[in-house]
Formats: C-alpha cells, structure tokens, sequence
C-alpha cells in the first residue's frame, strides 16, 4: 500500500479527546459531572446534563462494514457539530484535528472505538469518517444540523488512505 497507514483503533475513553470533541460515557454516570442519572421502580435513566449540540439537529442511522476498513477519504463540517452513537453494537471511527487546510494528513489520523452507552460530539470543523463496526458490519446513530445543499463535503486523505485493522 503506497502512501497510506495501517492503525488500531484506541478507546475513546483512553486518549485525549478533547481536540476533537466532547466524550459522554453514559456508563460511568458517577465520574462524570456533564451526566445525570436517576431511578426508580424497575427503571433506571441516563441522561446528559445540557444540550448535546448546540443548534438543531437531525438524526441518522447508517449501516458501516466491519473491521478492516480502508478509509481513503474524511468530511468535515463548518456549520454544526456531529454526534456519534452505537445502536447496539461498537463502532470505530477516524478523526483528525480541525485546520486551515483543505484535507486530512494521515498522520494526524487518529481511529477511536466507541462503544455502547458512550457518545462523542465533534467540535466543528473536526474531520472525521464514516463509522465501521468494530467485529462486522453494523449500524449507528448521528446528529448534525442537515439541509438541502448544506456545506458538507469529503476529501481525500493527504498521504492516505488509512486502513484500521482490529
């Protein structure tokens, strides 16, 4: 593979992932003070303290391949932040800081596991791919800000692709 990377995923509750976004773990609802958590007779709730996003949203299901996966191309978006959610199964997802410039370096790509009961929300301007299914193909959730004709595009990956191995 000329050019490109092969990586590992990382969990997201083990780096820093502050310079992409926010991580909500709904599990430890105890250490985190953005979390709210109750119960009651046969129930219990998890819930985030404030707003996910800071504007409206719209909500999505895509269906991602499993692992391995060769990603040759990232998006970003200017006009909103993106939430990413498991729907049952982890996913794995790559992000890379957001710059001035017109595309992604693959080696500034960093691919995050996320797993059931955990969120993460991209900063604007954050690049980031589609998500994969950690074991096989699966589906997830996801809200952004969506219209006809919003400002969103994907670009190749500089120095890429990045294939994510698991």
């Amino acid at each position: 593979m000329q050019g490109g990377r092969i990586m590992q995923a990382v969990e997201i509750t083990h780096i820093d992932f502050s310079p992409f976004g926010i991580v909500y773990d709904m599990n430890d609802y105890q250490n985190n003070v953005n979390i709210n958590h109750s119960n009651g007779e046969g129930w219990e709730d998890t819930n985030t303290a404030f707003p996910i996003i800071d504007s409206l949203a719209s909500l999505g299901y895509t269906l991602g391949t499993g692992c391995p996966f060769t990603a040759a191309m990232m998006e970003r978006h200017e006009h909103t932040q993106e939430v990413l959610m498991c729907a049952g199964e982890p996913i794995i997802f790559l992000v890379a800081k957001a710059t001035e410039e017109n595309q992604p370096d693959a080696k500034d790509v960093v691919p995050v596991l996320l797993k059931p009961g955990q969120i993460a929300v991209l900063h604007r301007k954050t690049w980031h791919s589609a998500a994969h299914g950690q074991n096989a193909e699966t589906h997830y959730y996801w809200m952004a800000l969506c219209y006809k004709n919003e400002p969103t595009e994907w670009v190749e990956i500089k120095n890429g692709p990045v294939v994510v191995e698991n």
